[in-house]
């Protein structure tokens, strides 16, 4: 039986530097090293979408190790000085570069003519939890939330969107097709950060406060209760992006007090509502396949740990090895949320279908 992997290697644009197709290569060789039988399968496919190249190549086995040809380049490589203003956007304009699109176009087509053979969907490079990032690329205005359209994707934007799977992008056979590509043991990862700024300080402020540390880690009720206190800067940016959480009223639009107290379940609900509104969450919600991905607050690098050959990234929990870590963030998430940790043991989250299901009826 068929084994498609299919691997997206985002672009670097802030340096432009690293090499993500190669990363995705890595991730290839991890693949086959974690599933020896597969080692001289020749139904065993690799695909692999470069979008700094421009390129989709094709990995198949031979005597056990890959090799990697192109097979289409009918994307534009992506040129520096056409698509990016000085401050690393990607310009809004239409082009010919590859999209997180066309890679569901692809996953479409695997499902019309060899359904259920997908085994892994990953994605690599930057990132957000609103998506991962290809290209850093921004939605015109009629296509963000407050627009007229918020609904439908900019076909200008490459980036990954947690619309994406929403029956406006997606028809029915699109979607059916889309869904029955995947085995049903599939998985997907998202390499990319999701180091949020407001997930990371209310998690931090509750662990600094005094009601915290005066019980043991993990003895904590919903009904105990924290002091918060925030600066005005951080007021101004985020307590509109949860109302719920900041301001107890979704009416209350202005800024009210910057220091009050709020009980762990309500902290708790605060950060569930953070990983629900999550690409990983919609993608495993809509699709019911299990995601792996950063959790809100915390965010990736490259691993230095793993085989050479099989480096791809992590999400730091070493401080002596990366010089910072999220170990307490994840601790937090596991303890409190219950989250679960990736198979592998990269820091990742796993988001899983029915949990989310649970959380969003919550």
């Amino acid at each position: 039986m068929r084994k498609n992997i299919l691997l997206v290697a985002g672009y670097e644009y802030k340096h432009g530097r690293t090499n993500m197709a190669l990363l995705c290569k890595k991730r290839a060789n991890a693949i086959l090293h974690k599933h020896n039988s597969w080692q001289n399968d020749s139904n065993v496919s690799f695909t692999l979408f470069d979008v700094k190249n421009g390129a989709i190549e094709r990995g198949a086995l031979n005597n056990g190790n890959i090799q990697w040809n192109v097979v289409s380049s009918n994307f534009d490589a992506i040129n520096r000085s056409i698509h990016y203003t000085s401050d690393d956007k990607f310009i809004q304009q239409q082009t010919n570069v590859l999209s997180i699109t066309d890679v569901y176009q692809h996953i479409q087509e695997i499902g019309k003519n060899h359904p259920n053979t997908i085994r892994e969907l990953s994605i690599v490079g930057h990132g957000w939890r609103g998506g991962p990032v290809l290209v850093n690329s921004y939605e015109r205005s009629a296509y963000k939330h407050t627009g007229s359209i918020p609904r439908l994707r900019d076909p200008w934007d490459k980036d990954g969107r947690k619309k994406d799977t929403n029956v406006t992008n997606m028809n029915t056979s699109e979607w059916r097709n889309f869904k029955n590509a995947f085995h049903n043991q599939a998985h997907i990862w998202v390499w990319g950060c999701a180091s949020s700024r407001i997930y990371k300080t209310v998690i931090n402020k509750v662990l600094l406060s005094s009601e915290f540390r005066r019980k043991r880690y993990g003895s904590h009720n919903n009904d105990d209760t924290f002091t918060l206190s925030f600066s005005n800067q951080f007021a101004n940016t985020y307590f509109e992006k949860d109302t719920l959480f900041f301001f107890r009223s979704r009416n209350n639009q202005t800024i009210s007090e910057r220091r009050f107290t709020r009980t762990l379940r309500e902290i708790k609900d605060f950060l569930i509502r953070g990983l629900c509104h999550t690409y990983a969450a919609q993608m495993a919600y809509n699709t019911k396949i299990k995601v792996y991905a950063a959790l809100p607050g915390t965010g990736a690098d490259y691993d230095r740990e793993t085989h050479s050959r099989r480096r791809v990234m992590v999400v730091p929990t070493s401080s002596q090895v990366y010089g910072y870590s999220y170990a307490s963030i994840i601790r937090f998430y596991k303890t409190y949320i219950e989250t679960q940790e990736d198979t592998e043991n990269k820091g990742y989250a796993l988001f899983n279908p029915q949990q989310i299901r649970i959380w969003k009826r919550g």
